[in-house]
């Protein structure tokens, strides 16, 4: 329950007022409801002469309607008890307005409260709490658990509070007219509950196995998309079509089951249901008939049978309602726990200019998930401003990390990296990572525009620099190709370009940044030979006093460099410029001599 308790207060921050005035609305539109049924005893009595015999509420009313003059009043004068229940469905109708406008106003905003706290939270998690959390449970606590306690918040609540109100009214009514009569008529409830609270744990569970296959269908439908080019490009229509079946067959039949039991337990609650308003009405005619001291009038015997209605349905549903509380229960724990994730602080740091100095001393480094396997061992070196590094190795020797740990994605825990002198880990993230700009080798692109997507690294760019970094990445012409040029949409993860016209716009992402650090990580792997050697040349006119770090596998892309380090198994095995690797005659050499025939 603490978790419930936290996670309402974030979803109705702001709304608590509201919130709590839309239940005030509903305790008052009961009590009309309790007010227009109870008048039906009146009239009742009152075609039947039997007002005399009024109990103490029945005598209030029959004096507030009659202006204090007596039940022969009404006799007289039928028509006022009639005015009274138009009066009474007037005023209740306008209270349920007031009251669905309140719990509409509630409703759309709670889960816009917390899928905001939840989005800026998870954008300020550490890059490193990505590699341990699955995108698509993320995804499920923003969308389907957020959704399922704003339901319970909004209509579960709701429909508890109805059954609490209707409850303490219609059952303070009948004990004040008769008791015997008010235990009769509930004395099928208990089985009821003990009945609901059994098979419900059978719902319960068959909807949970119902949104597992659901989740798999969609996961499925996911993987297609985001494959849309494999699955074309091999033929994989007809075989991921049939799969896709079995996964529709498997989500009916789980769905069926599921309503199947949930349509057993409603179909069957019935007869405790129905048991109770037959025991009522056989109970409540003996009494009428009875002249003895219990006996009781017909109006009596209609508002009896009338609240003991009013009140069994709302119970009934009460058992689904506790049911998912369970699950809200569940939602509210994950969400949670997400909400606990530690943040980072990327304003707390230095911010001073960085020109482009940067040094690797005696770095070792593990990933969290794997602390006993070192991805980096021992590894130094220096880059002066204005220079280019080229790091090459297999993969998995540690070239990316280099570049994750220069942008401050992962803590250092054992060595130094600085830049300008200082270290990394005292600047401040935001200004570091405004100041080390990195292009990966699947550059991620936003569905907007080409335009949008080049000027995210400075938003404040005009139409000329973004075309001029179009040009530095050589991927102007291409962009003036399409039919709406810049305003080209790029489509979901960029699926309408090419994966060189995407790594080039990456590229021109990164040099609008105007960053004094500048990180290729394989990023011109998609382009051919001609292109890399024509926009590495345009970035070595337009950076010249920009710091350059080029992961690579060519041996063309890295020859130019400064410096070239050879990465194997987190160590630097050879170092030095291309005429000094070549003398080696080692892994450089190698490389070398292999691209070369295959060019």
């Amino acid at each position: 329950m603490k978790e419930l308790l936290g996670t309402s207060k974030i979803m109705l921050k702001g709304m608590k007022g509201i919130y709590i005035l839309s239940f005030v609305f509903q305790f008052f539109w009961v009590a009309c409801s309790v007010f227009s049924s109870f008048l039906l005893k009146v009239v009742v009595d009152a075609l039947t002469a039997s007002l005399d015999k009024a109990a103490y509420i029945e005598s209030w009313i029959v004096n507030l309607l009659s202006w204090g003059k007596g039940s022969q009043y009404l006799y007289d004068h039928i028509e006022v008890i009639v005015y009274a229940l138009l009066l009474s469905a007037l005023i209740s109708g306008l209270v349920m307005f007031g009251r669905f406008r309140l719990r509409a106003a509630v409703s759309t905003r709670v889960a816009a409260n917390m899928r905001e706290k939840l989005y800026n939270h998870m954008l300020e998690l550490p890059y490193s709490e990505y590699k341990t959390q699955k995108a698509g449970d993320l995804i499920q606590t923003c969308t389907r658990d957020v959704d399922l306690v704003r339901r319970f918040l909004t209509m579960d609540m709701s429909q508890l509070t109805y059954t609490l109100f209707i409850i303490i009214l219609c059952f303070s009514i009948l004990v004040s007219i008769s008791w015997k009569l008010t235990l009769v008529s509930l004395s099928m409830f208990p089985f009821l509950f003990v009945y609901a609270f059994f098979l419900i744990k059978g719902v319960r569970k068959r909807y949970r196995i119902t949104d597992e296959v659901e989740a798999d269908l969609v996961d499925k439908m996911s993987q297609n998309l985001d494959g849309v080019r494999l699955v074309k490009a091999y033929n994989l229509e007809t075989k991921e079509i049939a799969e896709f079946e079995k996964k529709i067959e498997a989500y009916k039949q789980a769905f069926k089951h599921e309503k199947i039991l949930g349509s057993f337990f409603y179909g069957s609650s019935d007869i405790f249901i129905f048991a109770s308003r037959t025991v009522a009405l056989v109970y409540g005619l003996y009494l009428v008939i009875d002249q003895g001291p219990d006996h009781i009038t017909a109006g009596t015997l209609v508002i009896s049978y009338t609240f003991v209605n009013m009140m069994v349905w709302p119970l009934r549903s009460t058992a689904t309602t506790m049911s998912n509380l369970g699950q809200t229960l569940a939602s509210c724990d994950r969400i949670q726990k997400l909400l606990a994730l530690e943040v980072e602080d990327r304003d707390k740091g230095i911010t001073t200019p960085i020109e482009g100095d940067v040094s690797f001393s005696h770095v070792f480094f593990a990933y969290p998930d794997e602390p006993d396997i070192p991805v980096l061992n021992d590894v130094s070196f220096e880059i002066k401003k204005g220079q280019t590094i080229a790091i090459m190795g297999a993969t998995g020797s540690g070239k990316s990390t280099l570049s994750n740990l220069l942008c401050g994605l992962y803590p250092l825990k054992e060595g130094s990296i600085k830049i300008d002198g200082i270290e990394v880990k005292d600047y401040s993230l935001a200004h570091l990572r405004k100041n080390v700009a990195a292009v990966l080798q699947e550059p991620f692109l936003f569905s907007k525009t080409v335009y949008d997507n080049i000027k995210i690294a400075y938003e404040d760019a005009t139409p000329e620099e973004v075309a001029y970094a179009a040009n530095v990445a050589n991927v102007d012409e291409a962009i003036n190709s399409f039919r709406d040029g810049y305003q080209t949409p790029v489509g979901e993860k960029g699926v309408t370009l090419s994966g060189g016209q995407k790594q080039r716009l990456a590229i021109a992402r990164t040099v609008i940044s105007k960053a004094p650090i500048l990180i290729f990580d394989d990023s011109l792997s998609a382009v051919d030979s001609a292109t890399d050697l024509a926009i590495r040349a345009k970035l070595k006119a337009a950076q010249k006093t920009s710091t350059v770090i080029l992961i690579t596998h060519r041996y063309m892309s890295a020859k130019d460099a400064d410096l070239i380090l050879v990465l194997e198994e987190g160590r630097i095995v050879e170092r030095g410029n291309n005429e000094e690797l070549l003398k080696l005659n080692g892994i450089y050499k190698k490389i070398a001599d292999i691209q070369a025939r295959l060019s």
